[in-house]
């Protein structure tokens, strides 16, 4: 398999073109986690790496016990971190046939299950009066919504790491209006989800195989205030899982993952195979009573959270830690990746 480190990704599909330029904070995470796949690699794979780094990849598989070796060529099955027209163009560039690639008619599927619709469908598929977006494509009609009722989130169609998201309740009208009208004029609409008391984030970590989704982990994150992700807490599976059960119903829990596998597989099938991640969070209701929001959003992509729990195997990690980036700042703990471009990533106690 062939990796690549493509964090810019949920970016590029927002524009949905082929030859995508991101941002030069973006683009030098891209260059800065480039060995990143390492940690997930196995025997026999190889990772894409720019010649700037690719000294140092046998001495962090050396270090860390990592598997895989730098890409020098040959085919087989790609794995991004995340599939679109501008990933495709990239590993075709790196030297990847593109007959070993999806089809442009795939990518195109797989940008339209990663719109933030797809929250929506899935709410809607589990068929309980769980809090979901609207969908808008008028900024007039947004905006009514948030005057209706306070405190909405705004999400663009296409972002990650909490950026695309804002809490509408900070601006007035005009303000509100003009930066809606803005996302529908980029990505072609806007959604609008009721804001909600929050007493953690956590996801649930599946694997397809363009046909079944299997269930394969639970992933705990932090966020800040904004909604930016900060980190992931590494720690062994049983003690992410207490830490959400400790929330809420561990039986209403494990039930929604088992109805999710069926619903990602019926999306997914014959489009997407590899990892993804459904962001959720336990809230407090009006009663004050705490509830599981099964499908905050869906990453058709590999995360931060299968990278957290790969890296809890790797190490065999026993109490938990924080993962985390960090930019132009000194980091705590263990450095996991050679610092490059002021990104270090490191592996701190709590």
């Amino acid at each position: 398999m062939i990796h690549l480190f493509n964090p810019e990704n949920d970016l590029a599909l927002g524009l949905g073109c082929r030859n995508y330029t991101p941002p030069p904070h973006a683009a030098a995470l891209h260059r800065a986690g480039a060995l990143l796949p390492f940690w997930w690699a196995e025997d026999g794979d190889s990772v894409i790496v720019p010649e700037s780094l690719a000294r140092y990849a046998g001495g962090l598989c050396r270090e860390w016990g990592l598997r895989g070796k730098v890409y020098d060529g040959g085919q087989d099955i790609a794995s991004p971190w995340g599939w679109s027209l501008d990933a495709k163009r990239q590993l075709v560039a790196a030297g990847v046939d593109s007959q070993f690639l999806p089809s442009d008619e795939t990518v195109e599927r797989m940008r339209g299950l990663s719109h933030r619709r797809t929250s929506i469908v899935i709410l809607e598929r589990l068929g309980e009066k769980y809090p979901r977006g609207v969908e808008f494509t008028d900024p007039v009609q947004a905006v009514e919504m948030e005057m209706n009722h306070r405190g909405c989130y705004v999400k663009s169609p296409w972002s990650s790491s909490g950026r695309g998201v804002f809490c509408a309740s900070s601006l007035s009208r005009e303000a509100l209006q003009g930066r809606v009208a803005g996302i529908i004029n980029r990505q072609g609409s806007v959604i609008l989800e009721p804001g909600l008391d929050k007493v953690m984030d956590f996801a649930a970590l599946f694997h397809g195989d363009g046909d079944k989704v299997s269930f394969r982990g639970m992933s705990v994150f932090e966020t800040e205030s904004r909604g930016m992700y900060v980190g992931n807490i590494v720690a062994p599976q049983q003690h992410l899982v207490s830490m959400v059960t400790s929330h809420c119903d561990s039986d209403e829990l494990w039930t929604l993952v088992g109805r999710l596998e069926a619903i990602l597989s019926d999306l997914t099938r014959g489009v997407y195979s590899g990892w993804m991640g459904i962001d959720m969070m336990v809230y407090k209701d009006e009663g004050n009573e705490c509830r599981i929001m099964p499908c905050v959003e869906l990453n058709l992509r590999m995360t931060m959270g299968v990278v957290a729990m790969k890296v809890a195997e790797r190490l065999g990690v026993v109490e938990p830690h924080r993962l985390a980036w960090s930019h132009n700042a000194p980091a705590a703990g263990r450095i996991l990746l050679p610092s490059a471009e002021g990104f270090t990533l490191s592996l701190s106690k709590l």
